[in-house]
């Protein structure tokens, strides 16, 4: 029988000082446990602010990549129609109307003709971030009709709703259609270029002369589509830098993505032909006579370089220039020498005749002409006349 009051078996419950030793122990483990899980917390912010900051800068990589690396064009059409620091314009072929563009990336029947075909001049406008306008000229393809090339531009601008001056907006525009944003928060210095360029050049690496791909200098930008130099970029170089900022906390993360889209159809335009003509070289200084040797009549000619060499254009093509004379009276010219552009502000030749059966009645006139990588000849620039 069981006494009133006394406990069920198996029923015992927790006294007072065991109930304190739990809640001490269990305020011990959160006290331990607790800074771990905050910085476990913080650090998973953190990686999700990368992911987004890194996410933002991939996007706009991607996207000029996706587009930059179909660039082609028809013959006379550039590749290349603005090449700046915060600025690139190119030609490719991305949309076709219907099936009659092979060439296209796609085929979208809704997309407008003057959003399909080659940019023409009644629709002219400036380019991104310059006073220049384009096209100047209407552009065919082979059958001789209208390019179905279109001509595509990314471009930044400052994000003026921040109210920072190193947050920009990138830009993209199809012919001179409307412009699209393609990502914000980008963060980009005033020091620094978005798009940088590199051309093919030779250089001495361990002794050996070989040809690597040269930086064009951002002081010789930007370059645009009639200008010989354009026309030898083989790489575009993208440096995005994304931007995120936490909700809460209000810090910011930043990550950088780089990439380098190859032209891969610019080495063949080349070898065609290197764009326009280069500008003829400058000449100021007469050619003068001397009799030095006792053998010879030493005709030394001289004249400054072409603005399209690199020492004064900067990046550009010149290869060369060739001397040509006349005694005739500027009837007939034969070519005297080919001097290598070297990169300097002035050139100097001479040129070397026997004295044996000339005499002081013999006017001898000189011209030298600028000629480029594709061959192509500038007008040719008079150096003057002597006598001898």
């Amino acid at each position: 029988m069981r006494s009133r009051g006394a406990r069920p078996a198996g029923r015992r419950g927790f006294s007072l000082i065991e109930i304190i030793v739990a809640m001490t122990l269990t305020a011990a483990v959160f006290a331990v446990t607790l800074p771990f899980m905050q910085s476990q917390v913080a650090a998973l912010g953190r990686g999700a602010g990368r992911t987004d900051a890194d996410q933002v800068a991939r996007y706009a990589v991607t996207m000029i990549d996706r587009d930059l690396r179909r660039a082609s064009a028809d013959s006379g059409q550039p590749l290349l129609v603005l090449a700046g620091p915060r600025a690139l314009t190119f030609t490719a072929d991305l949309v076709a109307t219907d099936s009659t563009g092979p060439d296209a990336v796609d085929i979208d029947a809704g997309v407008s003709s003057s959003q399909s075909t080659a940019w023409v001049p009644a629709n002219a406008a400036n380019l991104p971030l310059t006073t220049r306008s384009y096209p100047t000229v209407t552009y065919l393809d082979r059958q001789g009709a209208v390019s179905k090339r279109e001509t595509i531009s990314y471009w930044l601008k400052p994000d003026t709703v921040t109210g920072r001056t190193d947050l920009f907006v990138l830009w993209r525009r199809v012919n001179g259609g409307d412009s699209v944003v393609v990502v914000r928060s980008l963060v980009l210095p005033t020091d620094t270029a978005f798009f940088t360029y590199e051309r093919p050049d030779t250089m001495t690496v361990g002794g050996v002369l070989t040809s690597r791909l040269r930086a064009i200098a951002a002081a010789r930008l930007p370059l645009y589509w009639d200008s010989v130099a354009v026309d030898s970029i083989r790489s575009v170089t993208i440096r995005a830098t994304g931007r995120y900022v936490d909700a809460k906390t209000r810090q910011e993360t930043q990550r950088t993505i780089r990439g380098t889209t190859m032209l891969t159809n610019a080495p063949g335009r080349l070898l065609v032909g290197c764009g326009a003509a280069p500008t003829a070289p400058g000449t100021n200084a007469n050619p003068t006579v001397a009799n030095g040797t006792g053998a010879l009549w030493e005709i030394k000619v001289s004249w400054s370089a072409s603005t399209d060499d690199a020492k004064t254009g900067g990046a550009q093509d010149v290869r060369g220039y060739v001397v040509e004379w006349s005694t005739d009276g500027g009837t007939t010219w034969r070519g005297l020498t080919t001097a290598s552009a070297r990169r300097q502000s002035r050139y100097y030749w001479y040129h070397g005749l026997p004295i044996v059966g000339t005499t002081q009645s013999v006017t001898a006139q000189y011209r030298v002409k600028a000629i480029d990588c594709g061959g192509l000849a500038s007008t040719p620039a008079s150096i003057g006349s002597v006598t001898f």
